[in-house]
């Protein structure tokens, strides 16, 4: 059993991680987060443009009302921006057909915020006061006498602590492990596989502007917010009103986050902007049954590690604590969610403060 950590890694700034910080915060330790971009929260982030805010990445959060993230959203972080997304998702068939018969039925809430999903890796980064160290990218660790030392990409070292959490999908911590010293080369391959067996899909979001409210698809008087695709076949895989999200769109016009499916991004993977928007049109008609307009303005963000599909082999990765590592994300579950990352971000932090206590 490695002794009590006083100083502590989180690396990316991610739902996961930023969770984690937070559940830190009080614990007699230090907790550093690195990440490699410019900004927390990973892929629940947000965009500004030309008076628009939209969430090119997850659309919202949507925790069960008796979950610890519900009322971590709702009762705990400040909520005054916190904002319910009324209307209703419709799942569509291979063949683009909508079926609002079956969409689900529950009562957790789709949560964002008014400036956008992004705020939430804000609130997590002050609630927790973590020192967090932006466009930063670990490339190594190393196990020495005295913890893990941290280098970046190119060799230079960040600083040596007690335990580390990886937060980033699971492909890019396999790399970082597979380019380790972690003192014992089996432990290494046996994380390595272990982080192996989750799957990912990638994924291009497109985002299209338009100067007027477009028509949607109504059934028994009622709306859309999204639609999404249970078969895993059609070239869409997810598209929403931006509008439904108060403080979003500015009234009298149409945003659209499209998310397009795994088998049509990897085919056009290397596209132009104006080429995706073209080859993605048809698409996006048969889905709304109406011809779009010319948009006024588009952006595109392209997710190489977009949502989990598959777990990793979490019994093997436990063996990691042992020696002060440890991990979180949503590809420990297997399911791309916001709620699901905060929860194992609370998970590691709870294992690192048994090491703390003692327990």
């Amino acid at each position: 059993m490695p002794t009590a950590p006083q100083r502590v890694a989180i690396i990316g700034a991610g739902a996961a991680g930023l969770a984690a910080a937070y559940v830190l915060r009080d614990a007699p330790l230090t907790a550093t987060v690195f990440e490699k971009s410019r900004g927390p929260t990973g892929r629940a982030a947000t965009r500004g443009r030309h008076g628009v805010r939209y969430d090119h990445g997850a659309n919202y959060a949507k925790p069960d009302r008796d979950s610890w993230a519900h009322r971590l959203l709702r009762d705990t972080l400040p909520s005054g921006d916190l904002v319910e997304i009324a209307n209703p998702v419709w799942p569509f068939d291979a063949d683009g057909v909508l079926h609002p018969d079956d969409a689900h039925a529950d009562d957790a809430p789709k949560l964002t915020y008014r400036d956008g999903l992004s705020r939430l890796g804000k609130l997590l980064a002050e609630a927790a006061d973590v020192t967090l160290r932006t466009e930063t990218r670990v490339g190594r660790l190393v196990r020495t006498s005295d913890g893990w030392r941290l280098s970046d990409t190119g060799d230079h070292v960040l600083g040596t602590f007690d335990a580390v959490l990886l937060t980033p999908p699971s492909p890019q911590t396999r790399d970082l492990l597979t380019a380790s010293d972690l003192g014992d080369g089996t432990l290494r391959d046996r994380l390595v596989d272990a982080l192996g067996q989750a799957a990912y899909t990638s994924q291009f979001a497109l985002v299209l502007a338009f100067d007027r409210l477009l028509e949607r698809p109504t059934y028994e008087g009622a709306t859309p917010y999204g639609l999404v695709d249970t078969s895993r076949a059609f070239p869409v895989a997810w598209l929403s009103f931006e509008n439904d999200k108060p403080g979003h769109v500015p009234d009298g016009q149409t945003v659209l986050v499209a998310q397009m499916s795994d088998a049509w991004t990897r085919t056009h993977y290397e596209a132009d902007r104006a080429t995706l928007f073209d080859l993605a049109r048809p698409h996006l008609e048969t889905l709304l049954s109406t011809p779009l307009p010319e948009p006024i303005w588009t952006d595109t963000q392209r997710w190489r590690y977009a949502l989990p599909t598959s777990a990793a082999d979490t019994d093997a990765l436990a063996e990691g604590a042992e020696h002060g590592l440890f991990f979180a994300g949503d590809y420990l579950v297997g399911q791309g969610r916001v709620h699901r990352a905060l929860e194992t971000g609370r998970n590691a932090a709870q294992q690192i403060l048994r090491m703390t206590s003692g327990g």
